[in-house]
């Protein structure tokens, strides 16, 4: 990673795992979440998932950089449905974790990778 590079990280998020990967890499890793696996109520405690993220994050933006990189978190609706309050935490526990800003995704099915390319070049 270059010295002014933002690397955008695209984490997916499932009932008792989160999936995450550089966006044109290939490499891809896979965290254990059971702070997720209670859907009888909201996620209430975000504390180890933040952990999680941040450790996620040096993993796959390692050295320095400038900038913070940038991550889309996407809940596949038929594996995690977030609430709205959910949202807005998963989205400040990222932010917390290291990442300068976190979109957040409930598209049906997972993205491509020209699919955040071309997302992520209009902005």
């Amino acid at each position: 990673m270059g010295f002014w590079d933002r690397p955008i990280i695209y984490i997916q998020v499932y009932p008792d795992h989160l999936m995450a990967r550089v966006l044109g890499g290939e490499r891809s890793i896979r965290r254990d979440c059971h702070a997720l696996d209670n859907r009888r109520g909201p996620v209430e405690d975000f504390s180890r998932i933040r952990l999680l993220l941040k450790e996620m994050v040096r993993e796959l933006a390692p050295g320095f950089s400038l900038r913070r990189p940038t991550a889309l978190m996407h809940f596949i609706p038929e594996h995690y449905t977030p609430s709205q309050e959910e949202l807005e935490q998963f989205k400040r526990t990222a932010e917390r974790a290291g990442v300068s800003f976190c979109w957040m995704s409930k598209w049906e099915t997972p993205h491509t990778d020209k699919e955040l390319t071309d997302f992520f070049g209009a902005l």
